[in-house]
């Protein structure tokens, strides 16, 4: 397959970069139809359909047996971790209400605070 990959990049290739004429370009096409047409070719394509289609019609099921169990994990995971936040939150508050100087300031530094009539320069 992945010799047939390299080989249609390369005619594509070709056939973008050729400035030769129309000549090579209806060979090539000549080629490309011949390799299309061929039966092994057809077989095989038919072939990686099935195989594709049958991956991908196992892999749903799996995905449809593991979703309601991630499901839960993420939800058992986000519940924890907006458990956590509320508990620091509230921490937070707590601190701040008894004027705890070490939890963080919601206040910007400066001498004036808004809402004062100071003048801004002594």
């Amino acid at each position: 397959m992945k010799k047939f990959i390299f080989l249609a990049g390369l005619a594509i290739g070709f056939v973008v970069g050729s400035r030769a004429g129309r000549g090579p370009y209806e060979s090539l096409e000549r080629t490309a139809r011949h390799v299309a047409d061929d039966p092994e070719v057809q077989r095989r394509a038919a072939q990686a359909k099935d195989t594709a289609s049958k991956v991908a019609h196992d892999t749903a099921g799996a995905v449809k047996e593991k979703a309601p169990e991630v499901a839960s994990n993420v939800q058992g995971a986000v519940a924890g971790a907006a458990g956590s936040a509320k508990e620091r939150i509230g921490s937070a508050r707590e601190d701040h209400r008894s004027g705890d100087e070490s939890s963080t300031s919601t206040h910007a530094g400066g001498d004036a605070e808004v809402g004062e009539d100071k003048p801004l320069s002594s």
